[in-house]
C-alpha cells in the first residue's frame, strides 16, 4: 500500500467506534478543572446536513477538542430543532406525518454529524418535538404569562401567505418572509406577544459584558435602538383628551408644521367619529394599515390623510394639523411624532406630497440660512422660535424640555426601537400554545399540572388551507380550567425559536424530569462560553435568547441573565459566488465530499477555506490541497517513526544541542506559540496556516537527518517530540488521522483521553 494516500473512511470508521465504545466523550464535572461549554445552533431535521452544517459544527468540535486537551471539563452535545415549518413542509411532501418523518430524517442526521467525527456526548442529545421536552416550554410560557410578560393582544402583524402564519418583525426582511422570501402583508387578528420593551435596557446593559463579535454588537445594540428623548401632550383642540408625542429632538418644536399618526394608533377612531364620511376615511386608514411595511417606510412621499382635527402647541399655542401618516410606526415611541419638513427627511417628503408648508427653524453654525430645496437635519443655531431664537441646539434642547417639564406638559424618557416578539404561529408542527378560550372567561391558562398539551399525530390533515389545528377537532375540543365550561384550545402554536430558547439550559441534564432545568448543572455550565451560528442568528436566535432569560432572571428562575459568554457568528459556503441552495441546484453534499478526500481533509478545508465568521467559496482545488496536506503529515509522521526505530549512534548521549538543533526547537516552539494562540482565539484559518508551516519544518529537518547514516540521541529525542507535538496540536482539527498515528508512535492512551498538553508533548 502506497502510505502517503490514507484510505479516508477506513481510518474514520473505526476511531469512531473507538470512541463510542470507550465513552471517551461522556460529560464529567472534576471539580478541580476548569470548565468549557460550547453550544451549537441545532440543525432542523427537513433533510441531509449542508456545507454550512458542516462549518458550524467542526468549528464547534474543534474547539471542543482543543480544550479537553488543554484540561477542561467539557460539555458538548447536540439536539434536533424538530418542531417548525420546515419540518411540516417536508413531511407534507413525503406524504408522512411530521412523526413518521422525523424518525427517518433524524437517525440518517444522527449518522451524518458523527460521520463527521464530532465529538459530542452522545447520550445527551436529544429532540425538541419530544413533549417531555417541549412540557417545560409551555411551563415556561404560563410562567411569564402569569407575570404579565406574555400578552394577548388585537394587532397589525407581518403575514406571510406562502406560509401562511404571522410572523416577528425581526423575521421579515426587506418586506419578506425570511425562510421563503415571499413578500409580506399586513393582517389584523389577535396574537400572542412577549414583552421586549420592559426588558430593552437590560438588554443594552448585558451587551457590554458580552464578548460578542463587535459588529455583532453594533448590529444588536442597534436593534435594540435605545432612543432617548421628551414625551409631549399636545391637547387636542376642543376636547379634554391629549396626544402625547415621542421626540429626541425637542429644539425642533417651533418648526412643528403637522402632527403624524401611525395608521394603527388608538386615537384615530375617535378623532374620525362623527364625521359625514366616517367610513370612507376608516376604510382609508385600513387600506394604510395593510400596506407592507418595506413599502411604507421607503415611501414616505406615500399620501396621507388629514383628519380635519388640529392640536394645540403647547408653546406657542397655534393651532397644529393632525395627519395619517404611513411612514409613522406605531410601535415606536407613541406612534405619533412631530412633522418638521425643514428638518427631517421622512416630514419633507410627505409634506411636499400633502402641501404641508415647512417651518424653517434651524440655521447654519455660521448663521446663514441651509438650502430650502431639501431638510438640513444637523445641529445649528435656532431662528424663529420665540425666546430660544439665537441659542445653539444643544443649548435649546436643555432650555425647552426644562421648560416643558415645568409646565407639565412634558416629561423625559426613553423608548426602544425594538418591538415585542409576536410568538403565535398559525402553523400545525410547533409547541402547543397552554391557553383555552373560555365563552365565559376568555383565555385561561392550562394548569401545569395538565401539561404537556401535546400536539396530535393522528387524524392530521396537512394539505388543509391554513392551520391544520383549526381542523382537528379533537384537539381543539376543552374544557375550561377556570369553570369547567365547554371552550376551545388555543390552535396557535409557539414560533420555534420559544421553544430552542432555554435548550443550553436543558442540554446541561436532558433527563431531568422534575423541574424546566436541572438547577445544580445549570449553575455550574450557564452562561455557555460559546455559542456558534450563521450570521442570522445575530438578531433572531441568539436575541430570543437573551430575551426569554432576562425574563426567567427577572423572575428569580435562574441566577444567569446572559445565556453565552461569547459568540461566533459564521459566513456562508458559497459555490461560485453564490449561497448553496437546493432551489438553486449548487448545493455539495458533505457525504460525497468525505467519500472523495476523507473525513479530515473535509473538516481541515472548512476551517482553512476562511476566518470563521467570513463568507468562502467552496474549492475542489482547495479540498484537494488540504488532502496532500494531511497525506504529506501521513508521510512526514511514518517516515519518523521509521527513523526512531533506528538505534542511535554510540557516545552521542550529550545535552548540549548543536546550531541547527537549537534553531529547529526554536523553530518549532514559534510555530507552537502560533498555533495555541490561533486555537485560544478561534483564529482557525491561522491555526491552519501555521500547522501547515510547521508541517514544512518538521518535514525538512526530517529530510536533513535522513541523510545521515546514523541520528544521535538528541536528534531522535527531537524529533520525538516534534511528531508528537505536531500531532497534537493538529488533532482538534483532523482527529482520526492523528489518533492512528499517535497509536502508531506506540501510545497506548488515546489522545481523546488526554488532557494534560503541556506534559504530552514533552513526555518521555
Amino acid at each position: 500500500m502506497n502510505i502517503s494516500h490514507i484510505p479516508p473512511n477506513d481510518l474514520s470508521l473505526k476511531w469512531q467506534h473507538i470512541w463510542r465504545e470507550s465513552g471517551v466523550f461522556s460529560t464529567r464535572t472534576s471539580p478541580e478543572k476548569p470548565r468549557y461549554y460550547g453550544y451549537e445552533y441545532p440543525p432542523f431535521p427537513s433533510g441531509s446536513l449542508h456545507m454550512g452544517h458542516v462549518r458550524n459544527y467542526v468549528i464547534g468540535d474543534t474547539l471542543a477538542r482543543y480544550k479537553r486537551l488543554r484540561g477542561y471539563n467539557i460539555l458538548y452535545t447536540q439536539a434536533f430543532d424538530s418542531l417548525g415549518l420546515p419540518v411540516e413542509d417536508a413531511a407534507r411532501k413525503s406524504g408522512m406525518t411530521p412523526a413518521q418523518w422525523l424518525e427517518n430524517c433524524i437517525a440518517d442526521m444522527t449518522a451524518e454529524l458523527l460521520q463527521l467525527g464530532l465529538s459530542y456526548d452522545q447520550a445527551k442529545i436529544y429532540s425538541y418535538h419530544d413533549p417531555d421536552y417541549y412540557k417545560w416550554t409551555q411551563w415556561i410560557f404560563l410562567k411569564l404569562h402569569e407575570a404579565g410578560a406574555i400578552y394577548r393582544a388585537q394587532s397589525w402583524s407581518d403575514w406571510c401567505d406562502s406560509c401562511k402564519t404571522a410572523l416577528a418583525f425581526e423575521q421579515v426582511e426587506e418586506g419578506c418572509c425570511w425562510r421563503c422570501g415571499t413578500q409580506t402583508t399586513k393582517t389584523r387578528q389577535p396574537q400572542w406577544y412577549i414583552d421586549v420593551q420592559s426588558i430593552a435596557p437590560d438588554l443594552l446593559a448585558g451587551l457590554e459584558h458580552y464578548n460578542f463579535p463587535k459588529a455583532a454588537k453594533t448590529l444588536q445594540r442597534n436593534w435594540i435602538g435605545r432612543l432617548p428623548g421628551l414625551f409631549v401632550d399636545f391637547q387636542l383642540e376642543g376636547q379634554a383628551q391629549a396626544l402625547k408625542v415621542f421626540t429626541t429632538r425637542p429644539d425642533l418644536i417651533y418648526g412643528t408644521s403637522f402632527l403624524g399618526l401611525a395608521p394603527e394608533h388608538p386615537a384615530i377612531p375617535t378623532l374620525i367619529k362623527g364625521a359625514p364620511d366616517e367610513a370612507r376615511l376608516l376604510a382609508t386608514v385600513q387600506d394604510m394599515c395593510t400596506l407592507p411595511r418595506v413599502e411604507r417606510m421607503k415611501a414616505p412621499e406615500r399620501e396621507g390623510l388629514f383628519l380635519n382635527q388640529h392640536a394645540i402647541h403647547p408653546l406657542t399655542g397655534e393651532l397644529v394639523p393632525l395627519y395619517v401618516t404611513p411612514f409613522v410606526q406605531q410601535d415606536l415611541g407613541t406612534g405619533a411624532i412631530l412633522g418638521c419638513p425643514s428638518h427631517d427627511t421622512n416630514s419633507f417628503r410627505f409634506a411636499k406630497t400633502m402641501g404641508i408648508v415647512p417651518k424653517p427653524v434651524l440655521a447654519l453654525t455660521d448663521g446663514t440660512a441651509p438650502p430650502p430645496d431639501h431638510p438640513y437635519c444637523d445641529d445649528g443655531i435656532l431662528v424663529d422660535s420665540g425666546p430660544y431664537s439665537d441659542m445653539s441646539s444643544a443649548a435649546a434642547r436643555a432650555a425647552i424640555t426644562q421648560d416643558l417639564i415645568q409646565s407639565g406638559t412634558a416629561r423625559t424618557g426613553e423608548t426602544f426601537r425594538v418591538r415585542d416578539w409576536c410568538i403565535s404561529r398559525q402553523r400545525y408542527w410547533s409547541c402547543p400554545i397552554p391557553i383555552v378560550h373560555c365563552p365565559q372567561c376568555g383565555p385561561v391558562p392550562v394548569a401545569t399540572s395538565d401539561l404537556p398539551v401535546t400536539l396530535p399525530t393522528e387524524g392530521v390533515d396537512l394539505n388543509c388551507n391554513g392551520n391544520p389545528l383549526e381542523h382537528h377537532a379533537e384537539f381543539l375540543a376543552a374544557d375550561c380550567p377556570a369553570c369547567g365550561a365547554t371552550a376551545r384550545r388555543e390552535a396557535s402554536t409557539l414560533d420555534t425559536f420559544v421553544n430552542s430558547s432555554w435548550s443550553y439550559m436543558r442540554n446541561c441534564n436532558p433527563d431531568h424530569h422534575t423541574g424546566f432545568c436541572d438547577t445544580a448543572a445549570v449553575e455550574y455550565w450557564v452562561p455557555s462560553d460559546l455559542d456558534i451560528g450563521g450570521t442570522e442568528n445575530i438578531t433572531v436566535a441568539n436575541f430570543y435568547f437573551r430575551v426569554v432569560l432576562q425574563w426567567l432572571h427577572r423572575l428569580g428562575l435562574t441566577s444567569a441573565s446572559e445565556p453565552f459568554k461569547s459568540s461566533i457568528f459564521h459566513g456562508m459556503v458559497l459555490m461560485d459566488g453564490r449561497k448553496m441552495s437546493k432551489s438553486v441546484g449548487n448545493t455539495i453534499r458533505p457525504q460525497d465530499l468525505i467519500r472523495d478526500y476523507g473525513v479530515d481533509a473535509v473538516r481541515f478545508h472548512s476551517m482553512w477555506a476562511a476566518r470563521p465568521e467570513n463568507d468562502y467559496n467552496w474549492s475542489d482545488e482547495k479540498a484537494a490541497a488540504a488532502q496532500r496536506f494531511l497525506s504529506g503529515v501521513w508521510q512526514t509522521s511514518i517516515d519518523i517513526i521509521q527513523l526512531l526505530e533506528r538505534p542511535v549512534s554510540q557516545g552521542s548521549a550529550g545535552t548540549v544541542r548543536t546550531k541547527a538543533e537549537k534553531s529547529f526547537a526554536r523553530q518549532f516552539d514559534v510555530g507552537r506559540t502560533k498555533i495555541e494562540r490561533s486555537y485560544d482565539t478561534a483564529e482557525l484559518q491561522a491555526a491552519c496556516n501555521a500547522l501547515i508551516l510547521l508541517q514544512d519544518k518538521v518535514k525538512k529537518y526530517l529530510g536533513k537527518l535522513q541523510t545521515q547514516t546514523q541520528v544521535t540521541a538528541q536528534q531522535s529525542e527531537l524529533l520525538r517530540q516534534a511528531l508528537r507535538g505536531m500531532l497534537i496540536m493538529l488533532n482538534p482539527i483532523a482527529p482520526h488521522l492523528t489518533e492512528e498515528l499517535w497509536l502508531r508512535m506506540g501510545n497506548s492512551k488515546m489522545l481523546a483521553e488526554h488532557d494534560h498538553w503541556e506534559d504530552m508533548i514533552h513526555a518521555g
